[in-house]
């Protein structure tokens, strides 16, 4: 039985395994521009080759369906049949999200002209949202691309190119400090910081370290002076098996250059600096630039694939929904 939805390519699209990275889909000719109703029905009634789809490719990109709104991408996002998520900070680098409506939020507040560097959603958390669909409200008018990739590729290149540092890191792990501010910091360059209070709902410090251990991967949580929280997250191994497939799911990469200190191996050695430089070279080489348009929307599976955020000039808005 064949489906209704149209194959497309886009420029720079890659294959991994014999499947398209990602999987572009385009609407039906006798299907309307302005027909939300529709592509709902349409998403429920192919549901399962929708999901399959997803399954066998790790990102579908759905161009030219006409979304105009929050809400009506919040309809679409319900078709797919996947439970809601609350979001959690994204810890270690907590950033400011609003909930615009039902199950879509606001995107990663960071200013539009900074690089979001690749990662898993909520990765540092021990809820991981299992699906994310980012919606394209205002394309940037110049860069902003989201970029993607599958994560598996990441494992592979990175046991060819640097084996003994994966054999390291894979055994004894890697640790994260991070500090989080008691108030809100305007003058912090790198993005919008949430303060730990807000995090964590509580001003108690014996409840905040708590709610910190249950909430994300951390062993410890330490108050420093000036009212500072430090988590450490860790040791973690970066490699995880999702479905049968190993992937490099926590980035090994600081989120802005004054976290350069914040990263190590558990034994408290640096990590080499030849490795992190091949496992930048390999997001750089395999990644693919999802060049925005008003009205698309990217459904990734959050388990197998990962993101980032290039530079761009604002304005620039991004809805996202994620999903258990």
């Amino acid at each position: 039985m064949g489906h209704r939805f149209v194959e497309g390519k886009i420029e720079g699209e890659k294959e991994f395994g014999g499947k398209v990275f990602p999987k572009t889909l385009k609407p039906p000719l006798e299907m309307s521009t302005d027909g939300v109703d529709e592509l709902a029905e349409m998403v429920k009634e192919e549901r399962e080759w929708l999901h399959k789809t997803l399954e066998a490719h790790s990102a579908i990109l759905f161009k030219g369906f006409g979304l105009k709104s929050g809400e009506e991408f919040g309809r679409v996002v319900e078709a797919f049949g996947w439970e809601n998520m609350t979001y959690s900070a994204p810890a270690p680098r907590p950033i400011l999200r609003h909930l615009v409506g039902g199950r879509v939020y606001t995107s990663n507040a960071t200013p539009v002209t900074q690089l979001i560097t690749f990662h898993h959603e909520m990765a540092w958390v021990k809820e991981v949202p299992s699906k994310i669909f980012l919606y394209c409200l205002q394309p940037s008018p110049e860069g902003g691309e989201t970029s993607i990739l599958p994560s598996q590729v990441v494992v592979d290149q990175m046991e060819e190119r640097v084996p003994e540092f994966v054999s390291k890191i894979s055994t004894i792990g890697f640790v994260h400090r991070v500090s989080l501010a008691t108030e809100y910091d305007s003058e912090d360059a790198d993005g919008i910081n949430e303060p730990w209070k807000w995090i964590l709902d509580t001003r108690d410090l014996a409840e905040a370290e708590k709610r910190a251990k249950e909430k994300f991967l951390c062993r410890e949580v330490k108050f420093r002076e000036g009212g500072l929280l430090e988590l450490v997250f860790g040791p973690i191994c970066p490699i995880r098996s999702y479905g049968g497939k190993r992937v490099w799911f926590n980035t090994i990469l600081c989120y802005a250059p004054k976290d350069s200190d914040s990263i190590s191996f558990t034994d408290g050695t640096k990590l080499p600096e030849s490795a992190v430089e091949t496992y930048k070279k390999i997001l750089e080489e395999n990644c693919v630039n999802i060049k925005w348009e008003k009205g698309d929307f990217l459904l990734l599976d959050n388990l197998l694939a990962q993101h980032a955020r290039l530079p761009g000039k604002p304005p620039r808005q991004i809805l996202v929904s994620i999903c258990k």
